[in-house]
């Protein structure tokens, strides 16, 4: 990854450096690697060719510091709102990123004073998904590369063509509390590859507790560990206890490696209702949803 200004604070959720392996078939969405999607200066993709020109004050930063889910989509007659399969962006400083509603993606984007943008093509990952899912998903990422103008308040945004037709429409998205709520994983690090979608039939949970206690079904077992956070910072104890129950082979090995990936949590991040646990690198170690 490059070093883009304040890199470091975004980059853990703007470009997430994984590959999902899934039993689906894998369908490519993205024209080019995430690790070259974002260019020196956070630029690249954007390019510098302006957009509508306007005198207007800079609303650009209006953009930053939220959390967006489509509401609508050009091309798509009703927008998917299940869980798992929402549409999301997060703008930071140059870059945007978030969930297509099957895979993450990541792009550069450029602002012009007043309302002008212009939005580079997304990369993604590569999971295939319900067909619906796919089709909205690439009706997403076309929208985004024809927008040249957006208008934003403090509860919507909407991204639109030189001619003003809306491409997509978002509405702002108030972040789950970690404490309280009950995540359920969609996926997990093997240690091998990077994040690995759940067995069929199977299920990981986590609940953070106001007293610092995590538990949850780890997928045969029940676990038990201690864990603090600062800031976005978060650190789990490596002492887990759990029961001792025994179960199919790829349950106990998926069980496991979600165990051990735990306490090599460095950071959290909460996008909506999705929970992201990361190492010190960035890797994703687990991603959750919350019920």
């Amino acid at each position: 990854m490059d070093t883009c200004r304040d890199a470091a604070h975004h980059r853990r959720f703007a470009v997430p450096p994984f590959h999902f392996r899934s039993s689906l078939p894998i369908v490519a969405v993205g024209l080019i690697a995430l690790a070259s999607l974002i260019g020196s200066g956070c630029s690249s993709g954007a390019g510098s060719s302006a957009g509508p020109s306007s005198t207007g004050a800079d609303n650009s930063k209006a953009l930053e510091g939220k959390v967006w889910k489509a509401t609508e989509i050009a091309g798509v007659t009703t927008v998917l709102a299940d869980k798992g399969t929402e549409v999301t962006a997060v703008f930071a400083a140059g870059e945007l990123a978030g969930s297509g509603g099957v895979n993450r993606y990541a792009a550069a984007y450029e602002t012009q004073a007043g309302d002008g943008i212009k939005i580079s093509q997304p990369a993604a990952t590569l999971m295939a998904g319900l067909p619906e899912a796919m089709t909205q998903e690439q009706a997403y990422f076309a929208a985004l590369t024809k927008a040249t103008k957006f208008a934003v308040t403090a509860e919507s945004l909407t991204l639109m063509d030189d001619q003003g037709t809306t491409l997509v429409r978002y509405a702002v998205v108030q972040p789950t509390a970690l404490e309280g709520t009950e995540w359920h994983a969609l996926a997990y690090n093997n240690g091998k590859d990077g994040l690995q979608l759940l067995a069929a039939s199977s299920a990981i949970t986590a609940n953070f507790g106001s007293d610092g206690s995590l538990a949850g079904n780890a997928t045969i077992n029940q676990y038990s560990t201690a864990y603090t956070t600062s800031g976005d910072a978060m650190s789990i104890d490596e002492k887990i206890r759990s029961t001792q129950m025994a179960g199919p082979a790829d349950q106990m090995q998926q069980e496991a490696a979600y165990l051990a990936a735990l306490p090599r949590t460095a950071t959290f991040t909460i996008e909506g209702d999705e929970l992201w646990l990361r190492d010190s690198s960035g890797a994703a170690l687990a991603q959750y949803v919350a019920k």
